[in-house]
């Protein structure tokens, strides 16, 4: 004798065609929050860089086609993180192809390969970020340090940004962006993407970074001089007044009051720096260099601690009580003469810039 289950009353067919219903809304719905999460589909706008830009905001003026990301998002588990952007801009003789990279971490622990990308950060020409800020961009990079309650592992969490496009014309590589490649530019970017790396990373409860835009800064006064004194690149008494070479140049980048100046002289005509000074005083931007002066003096006769070698020269003190930093950096277009040795350029370069900012001598005379 066969077994047949009953048939189910009309009213349970309706009960189950509802309850299949509702079950067929809940997928659709699932799916639907899905493709959102995952940005692909119309119902929001994709964003990059691990949520600072929109399709319309940010680097995208123009809108640009073709785009490509790649993206590491930082957590409170894991603060670190990578994005990199490209796109394609701009129609016929005009038409480039953009990149932009930014990333979040802390830098090497060992203090040789921190020496080394502490001098990497610093490796544009630095302008200081307004309203002090512990940033600064060059034209088409930049670096921002975080609170110190993003701090990792006791190193300052910092986040960079470079950007680059190649022209279509002459398929060379230029820093920044085709229409505007200034360092308030880059400046606005990256505080954007910082402000975005600490809501990932929940390290800070402080209000956003804001960038408040400031008068543009003339260069450093020169350092006194008397008629026996020349004053010299960088506003430095004697620097390069006998380097070799006839296309000798410098560029001088101020900061915000005396807290972080720069400069960068080249001895010859392709442009390339001989050697980049640097003096910061902020503090959150000094951090960048604990672990790296060591703990004696650069030389007997100096206050501080540091170093000065053929390669170049660090040292930290205290100026109108505050620790300041003091650096130069040989660089690829070096002259092998008095203007990039650091055993002659920086002390020179220490004596003026302390004399500039009002920072007592850190070195005996």
């Amino acid at each position: 004798m066969s077994y047949s289950p009953p048939r189910p009353t009309g009213q349970a067919e309706r009960k189950v065609r509802v309850l299949t219903g509702l079950l067929a809304v809940a997928a659709l719905v699932a799916a639907l929050v899905a493709l959102w999460q995952t940005q692909s589909t119309p119902l929001a706008r994709r964003t990059y860089c691990w949520g600072a830009w929109t399709e319309g905001s940010g680097p995208f003026r123009d809108g640009g086609r073709e785009r490509a990301a790649e993206e590491s998002v930082p957590t409170r588990e894991r603060p670190r993180g990578h994005c990199v952007l490209s796109w394609r801009g701009g129609r016929g003789a005009g038409a480039y192809e953009q990149r932009i990279e930014v990333r979040l971490g802390t830098g090497p622990r060992d203090a040789e390969g921190r020496r080394d990308w502490v001098g990497g950060l610093f490796a544009g020409g630095d302008r200081a970020l307004p309203g002090l800020l512990p940033g600064f961009t060059a034209d088409g990079s930049g670096a921002l340090v975080l609170p110190e309650s993003c701090d990792v592992g006791g190193r300052p969490s910092v986040v960079t940004l470079t950007s680059s496009f190649t022209d279509a014309a002459d398929r060379s590589s230029h820093a920044g962006f085709p229409d505007d490649s200034s360092p308030s530019r880059t400046g606005e970017l990256l505080v954007r993407v910082a402000n975005r790396a600490t809501e990932a990373t929940r390290c800070s409860s402080a209000p956003s970074l804001r960038l408040r835009p400031e008068p543009p800064l003339s260069s450093p006064p020169p350092a006194p001089a008397t008629p026996n004194t020349p004053v010299g690149r960088c506003a430095i008494p004697g620097l390069g007044e006998d380097a070799a070479g006839e296309h000798l140049t410098d560029t001088v980048g101020g900061g915000a009051g005396d807290d972080l100046q720069s400069c960068a002289v080249s001895g010859g005509d392709d442009g390339r720096p001989a050697a980049r000074f640097t003096m910061v005083g902020r503090p959150r931007i000094v951090a960048l260099f604990d672990g790296l002066t060591g703990a004696s003096a650069p030389a007997p006769g100096w206050r501080g601690r540091g170093r000065i070698d053929a390669a170049g020269a660090l040292v930290r003190a205290e100026c109108g009580g505050r620790p300041t930093v003091f650096a130069m950096r040989v660089g690829p277009g070096r002259t092998h003469t008095r203007l990039d040795d650091p055993r002659h350029a920086f002390p020179a370069f220490v004596d003026a810039m302390a004399a500039r900012i009002g920072c007592a001598p850190l070195r005996g005379r």
